[in-house]
């Protein structure tokens, strides 16, 4: 299977979670109040799947442009490439500050059997200070060097 089909599915695997999502969210609303607190704790978990999902498309699709980048010396191209990663870095930052506060209200998001804890707090702070750092100073720098606006 190619990377773009690939990453085809995984949006639509993300994009049916969304929709799935309305209404689970709708139904937490309805609930009982005694049982209102945990239905949003299922439902932050559920939209957690959703970014997760949206967040390995990202990081294939980054991790590819970045390799085509490495590839082509033509600067429009490299802008594009370049263009297209920043984005997908706003993007991820966005969805790594929703991973972290839904990791904070809900302990079972960073449990991981096989103790790879990915989603803990501390992971996500130090994924939020990688991707700042390589919207900020990494992209920036590598525009200045190649001269690429």
């Amino acid at each position: 299977m190619s990377l773009p089909v690939f990453n085809k599915y995984l949006l639509e695997a993300a994009n049916e979670m969304a929709t799935g999502l309305a209404s689970y969210r709708a139904a937490a609303l309805k609930s009982p109040a005694p049982k209102r607190s945990q239905a949003f704790r299922e439902v932050l978990l559920a939209a957690q799947i959703e970014r997760m999902l949206r967040s390995n498309q990202a990081v294939l699709e980054f991790e590819d442009l970045r390799y085509h980048l490495a590839k082509t010396n033509a600067p429009e191209e490299q802008k594009r490439y370049l263009d297209r990663m920043t984005e997908i870095l706003k993007a991820e930052l966005a969805r790594t500050n929703l991973s972290l506060a839904t990791a904070r209200r809900d302990s079972r998001l960073g449990y991981e059997w096989e103790e790879d804890y990915i989603y803990w707090p501390d992971t996500l702070e130090k994924k939020i200070r990688l991707l700042k750092e390589t919207l900020d100073l990494q992209v920036p720098t590598y525009r200045r060097l190649h001269k690429i606006p």
